[in-house]
């Protein structure tokens, strides 16, 4: 049984009420302000980590990009094919069973399931996933330094949370990544969320 289990029941659980509910006007404007490098560098396609009920992918499909996207919650991924969008149930430790690479890769609030130990192997299983120079988002609620079962959570059963302090994030994801764009948001009061544009190193 993989940690990711325990996600994977409280996402199936709450899938039609997330559904329910647009992404937050703060996520939007970060999703556009990616889209934005997108669009100036002519990027075509696009592959989503851990996608939700697809209103991202959705988005990104209306603009042009041809999108593939993932998550490991069935309903999550039927929600998503139902907007007309090619998606597939697969978790991120499982990201090599993709036999393409994308111009992008675009990843909201997913990676903060991921245990602190596993995070460099998951992004190099990401920047394996795209094309030369390839461009990928990532938005992820930090700031603490954080791992295990957040106590507090509303969903049942609760949740696995890894917040990272910003200076460490930003030093993993640089082993893989060039910073493109950072921004840092306080969309509820105390509450850090780190908006990333990062850049695939060259391959050696």
């Amino acid at each position: 049984m993989k940690f990711t289990d325990g996600l994977v029941n409280s996402y199936e659980k709450y899938a039609h009420e997330r559904a329910s509910h647009s992404p937050d006007g703060f996520k939007i404007q970060e999703r556009s302000e990616f889209l934005k490098f997108l669009k100036t560098e002519a990027r075509e396609t696009l592959l989503e980590i851990g996608c939700g009920p697809g209103w991202d992918a959705q988005f990104f499909q209306s603009q042009g990009l041809r999108v593939f996207a993932v998550d490991n919650t069935p309903t999550m991924v039927k929600l998503t094919a139902e907007k007309g969008i090619a998606a597939q149930v697969l978790d991120c430790y499982d990201l090599e069973q993709i036999n393409e690479r994308f111009d992008a890769v675009y990843t909201m609030n997913c990676l903060l399931h991921i245990p602190k130990r596993d995070f460099d192997r998951i992004l190099r299983l990401i920047s394996r996933r795209l094309n030369e120079n390839g461009l990928m988002y990532i938005g992820i609620w930090g700031d603490k330094d954080f791992e295990g079962i957040w106590e507090q959570d509303i969903y049942e059963p609760k949740r696995f949370f890894s917040f990272w302090k910003t200076e460490a994030l930003l030093e993993i994801l640089q082993r893989s990544f060039r910073l493109e764009y950072y921004r840092r948001l306080e969309p509820h009061e105390g509450r850090i969320f780190n908006s990333l544009i990062v850049r695939k190193r060259m391959e050696v």
